[in-house]
């Protein structure tokens, strides 16, 4: 008999149970899945009856629930592959269909154009179908090059935290997101969603890479080099402010705890990275912030916010991706509800220091790229480059009216909480560079 927390649609029992096999052997080719995991199938629909068909399953996998839609093939057909994937056969299966060829949907043009059509009632043309993205927690394809179809391999029960950001933002009339065309959910778990897709969009990275390469190929002031981000660095920061203001009014705020914050960015990096403690700057800094008595605010943020989030097209730019599962790089400067449970309110500043952060993070990249011994002495360049950005993403950023309500008052103060949540954000990123 069916379990009775298992849910099956058109799957037979005994589908059910080499659905099992096949989640197994799926689990030992996933990034970020554990193989020796066991798996338990908690719902298995069948979307598409029929060669191709799709089978939508939910299961837990050493308690992590997983998303995996199976496309099934005739045996002997040749299905194509998307460009840039695997051939995503997974194993062979038999439903009251006959026997089938089990292959990832995501990586069938055919099936995934059935899915989406399934899903959203949008339909494309098989031909159009690419990968676009992949991480260990979803993929993502781009159709027609007209919409992106993102499918969530790990879930939640309930919202998924980092898409109720997304549509909230939505909500509330900031326009620099590729607009949702719908949410793939089921019983109140989100399993994708469909957004317009962004034809054209250059990573924020790139264009910043593209730029310090072109200032250290020059030489010079970085304003007079031809790849000058000076511009874009403070739309960048206009566009960040204006994030914050719909973060607010879509969530709230709530009051925070400045002393709690000094302390929370000491504990943090006596975690991460102790050593940093004893350097006279960053003693320097601590003491700065533990004797600030201003005003502090905390909001729902980006939670991991960087160049890389970022987009630019003809429209201008966007925000393209936001930190899995809703969580923060860090939880210094935030307001966390008892018991560590629900969303995460934290200091604005925190995302801006991200952004501040990653601006001199693009510049060391391409020194070290181009100057591996450091002999050409890049360094002035470098800083020359990150100054200016610096100034003209605060700028960007300060200038938008009503972002003054949300951040401390004075220069000083957004100084000190900007440096001592970068210190954090360099000490994340050392930790996962040396874990990876």
């Amino acid at each position: 008999m069916t379990p009775p927390d298992t849910t099956v649609v058109g799957v037979s029992d005994a589908a059910r149970a080499a659905l099992v096999d096949l989640l197994s052997a799926y689990a030992a080719r996933r990034p970020g899945w554990d193989p020796e995991a066991p798996v338990r199938v908690l719902e298995a629909e069948a979307l598409v009856a029929g060669r191709p068909g799709i089978v939508d399953v939910i299961a837990d996998a050493g308690g992590r629930l997983v998303h995996v839609v199976l496309g099934l093939r005739s045996p002997g057909d040749q299905p194509r592959v998307v460009p840039d994937g695997d051939d995503g056969v997974i194993g062979e299966f038999e439903d009251h269909d006959g026997p089938a060829v089990v292959i990832d949907a995501t990586r069938d043009p055919e099936v995934a154009a059935m899915l989406l059509q399934q899903v959203s009632g949008e339909e494309v043309g098989p031909n159009l179908v690419r990968l676009l993205r992949e991480d260990p927690s979803s993929v993502t394809l781009a159709m027609e090059d007209r919409i992106s179809f993102t499918v969530y391999n790990h879930i939640v029960d309930g919202p998924r935290p980092e898409l109720e950001v997304f549509l909230a933002l939505d909500e509330t009339g900031f326009n620099h997101l590729a607009a949702p065309v719908g949410v793939w959910r089921r019983a109140g778990r989100d399993l994708g969603v469909v957004q317009e897709y962004l034809p054209g969009a250059s990573s924020g990275y790139a264009l910043a890479m593209t730029s310090v390469r072109d200032l250290y190929a020059s030489g010079g002031p970085p304003e007079l080099a031809g790849g000058d981000f000076g511009a874009e660095a403070h739309r960048i920061g206009t566009m960040t402010a204006r994030m914050h203001l719909c973060l607010d009014k879509a969530f709230g705020r709530r009051t925070g705890d400045m002393a709690q914050w000094a302390r929370d960015v000491e504990a943090s990096l006596r975690e991460l990275e102790p050593a940093i403690l004893d350097r006279p700057e960053v003693v320097q800094v601590l003491g700065e912030l533990r004797a600030l008595q201003v005003p502090s605010e905390a909001i729902r943020t980006h939670g991991d916010f960087h160049l890389g989030r970022t987009c630019r097209t003809e429209q201008g730019w966007y925000v393209v991706d936001f930190a899995a599962g809703g969580r923060p790089t860090s939880n210094a400067g935030a307001v966390v509800a008892p018991g560590g449970e629900g969303p995460v309110f934290r200091s604005p500043v925190a995302d801006v220091a991200d952004m501040l952060w990653s601006f001199g993070l693009v510049a060391r990249t391409a020194a070290d790229e181009r100057d591996p011994s450091g002999r050409e002495g890049l360094s002035e360049l470098a800083q020359a480059w990150e100054t200016r950005n610096r100034r003209a993403f605060l700028a960007g950023y300060l200038g938008v009216p009503g972002i003054s309500g949300l951040v401390p008052p004075g220069r000083d103060a957004l100084r000190v909480l900007t440096e001592a949540f970068e210190l954090v954000r360099a000490a994340v990123h050392e930790a996962r560079s040396n874990r990876d």
